[in-house]
């Protein structure tokens, strides 16, 4: 069980790390485009397309790791005034609901990709071949499932190795 851990961890890192690239290479290449445009009147005319599936990897990749580092968004305020045993039952019950949506996302998205292919989609502009993105959904849903079912069926605890003091907003 160690071993299937450590897999779901350096996987979703992994693809984390790819996303955050993802998100380098589009930010560059929006710069690049604007700067051919107002400085050479020469844009690069794919870099939107481009900049588009970059954002969409960025987006997909990441969240994996960041269900699995406990990183993401809690809405607590109801569940911190409940008692333990009710606070475990909606952790349990939130991680269905994880679950459940994330399998129709899969199901939708398989479909969706798989039309894709079949019918070899490509970009308007640069003719950039789509369904390789499109896995990019059932891939980082699939993924958030292990990560739950990883953790049982309770929220993943935010790990001691990475900040974790509070972020205030004034």
């Amino acid at each position: 069980m160690y071993f299937i851990a450590k897999l779901i961890d350096r996987l979703s890192y992994g693809l984390f790390l790819i996303g955050v690239a993802g998100g380098i290479v589009m930010t560059f290449t929006v710069f690049a485009s604007t700067l051919m445009r107002y400085v050479f009147d020469h844009p690069i005319h794919f870099s939107n397309e481009l900049a588009g599936l970059l954002f969409f990897s960025l987006t997909f990749l990441t969240i994996p790791h960041v269900l699995n580092s406990g990183r993401h968004i809690r809405i607590d305020l109801v569940t911190r005034k409940l008692s333990p045993l009710a606070a475990r039952l909606s952790e349990v019950f939130a991680s269905l609901i994880l679950i459940l949506f994330s399998a129709i996302i899969i199901y939708e998205s398989w479909d969706f990709m798989l039309f894709s292919y079949e019918i070899d989609a490509r970009s308007e502009i640069s003719g950039l071949l789509l369904w390789p993105w499109m896995i990019l959904m059932p891939l980082s849903f699939s993924l958030c499932i292990l990560v739950q079912l990883r953790h049982g069926l309770k929220a993943p605890q935010i790990r001691n190795d990475q900040d974790t003091s509070p972020v205030e907003i004034a």
